[in-house]
């Protein structure tokens, strides 16, 4: 039994501290080359982000125009709530046609 013990105590631990490889500083980083990727990448997403609130902004102005936005106008027609000349809406003036709101059929 004695040695199965010696043996064991004999046994150098594995691996051992001296065999140690240290891998090259900054190998986890991504360096200058990530640097420049993510900072292009921002300033392409927003210049996109500029470019799509001035298209909205385009439509949104075409919109008013047109008389055809639907900010505010809960009781009346787009173009104004307040129809023809003497104030009265005409309700023959509203849309025509399948899927419209109280037309079609």
């Amino acid at each position: 039994m004695s040695a199965v013990v010696a043996r064991v105590l004999a046994a150098t631990p594995s691996p051992s501290p001296s065999d140690v490889e240290l891998t090259a500083p900054g190998g986890g980083s991504p360096g200058f080359i990530g640097f420049v990727v993510t900072f292009l990448l921002a300033v392409a997403a927003i210049g996109l982000f500029l470019s799509l609130t001035k298209q909205l902004r385009i439509v949104d102005r075409r919109a008013k125009q047109l008389g055809l936005d639907d900010d505010g106008d809960q009781g009346g027609t787009a173009a104004g709530a307040e129809g023809g000349p003497d104030g009265t809406t005409d309700p023959s003036d509203g849309p025509r046609g399948p899927g419209t709101a109280g037309g079609g059929r």
